[in-house]
């Protein structure tokens, strides 16, 4: 199975995190090329489409970006960042892209790939809402089901470090969700999920949580750490014989081939209690059973 992965497009006005000369629908094209000489078997956009400033502009260049997209042949999986629902709605996005941004579980044969839609609609002031609103529906579609579950979503939830993080660093509760533990641990608790995939962060990262593998894709249009050259990433995907590669291509590259099994085939022990409130001598009992 082979998946093409591309996030954090963000078509349209320029940041100044960007380089001037920057445009992201040839770098889009290329990756759609790229997608159907690979044969992949489905495109999966993990969001942040444009960079928000009006409906009009946003409307526009979010249609620019859907236009490409369908050149696709195959099966496409699209998941909405926060950037596409600042100006659009929800309905605007589906209407664009002509398929529903709701949340869907896709059957792949071996494993099924869960596209999981919270709440992205985020503010300056607070981050995101709690994803924990929209957690009944995915651990009903982890349980659903005995086969290993890839999670796809555009906000992390691994709750990893933001240290270096150019965006993040300073503002760590913006990068994932505020009730990310309570969300982690229901879904490490169906031990159904064997990987988790997103964007948003704008950078390369893999973090094992309760047995669980999330990956962050680099966004296709970043540059704080690939500087002066934008990361121009996409990323491949291929699951096949209890393994699972990602490659990252373009001037971030980026590569991680891990086990692809679900969390619950080898658990991990629960975590000690703090240090400070173990009785020494039930300690030393117990490890002398």
């Amino acid at each position: 199975m082979k998946i093409a992965i591309i996030t954090d497009i963000h078509h349209g006005s320029l940041s100044h995190t960007k380089d001037p000369n920057w445009d992201g629908l040839p770098a889009l094209r290329e990756f759609i090329d790229r997608a159907i000489s690979e044969k992949a078997d489905l495109v999966l956009d993990l969001g942040d489409h444009i960079s928000d400033t009006t409906h009009e502009a946003d409307h526009r260049a979010m249609s620019e970006v859907a236009e490409i997209f369908k050149a696709f042949p195959g099966l496409r999986v699209h998941v909405l960042g926060n950037h596409d629902v600042a100006n659009l709605s929800i309905a605007d996005n589906e209407a664009i892209f002509g398929q529903s941004m709701a949340s869907s579980i896709i059957d792949l044969g071996d494993f099924r790939l869960i596209a999981w839609q919270p709440s992205v609609a985020a503010t300056l002031r607070v981050g995101f809402p709690n994803a924990a609103d929209h957690l009944d529906w995915l651990i009903e579609a982890l349980n659903a089901d005995d086969r290993p579950a890839v999670i796809a979503t555009h906000v992390p939830l691994s709750g990893h470090s933001q240290i270096g993080n150019y965006y993040f660093q300073r503002t760590p509760h913006h990068s994932t969700y505020p009730d990310h533990t309570v969300v982690r641990e229901a879904v490490e608790a169906t031990g159904k999920a064997a990987l988790w995939l997103s964007g948003h962060v704008h950078w390369n990262t893999v973090t094992n949580v309760g047995n669980v593998q999330h990956v962050t894709i680099q966004s296709l249009s970043e540059r704080f750490t690939t500087a002066p050259l934008t990361a121009a990433a996409h990323a491949i995907l291929e699951i096949e014989d209890g393994q699972f590669t990602v490659d990252v291509y373009g001037n971030d590259p980026f590569h991680v081939r891990l086990p692809f099994r679900k969390s619950g085939d080898r658990p991990w022990m629960a975590p000690m209690p703090p240090l400070d409130r173990i009785d020494p001598v039930l300690e030393a009992e117990r490890l002398r059973a």
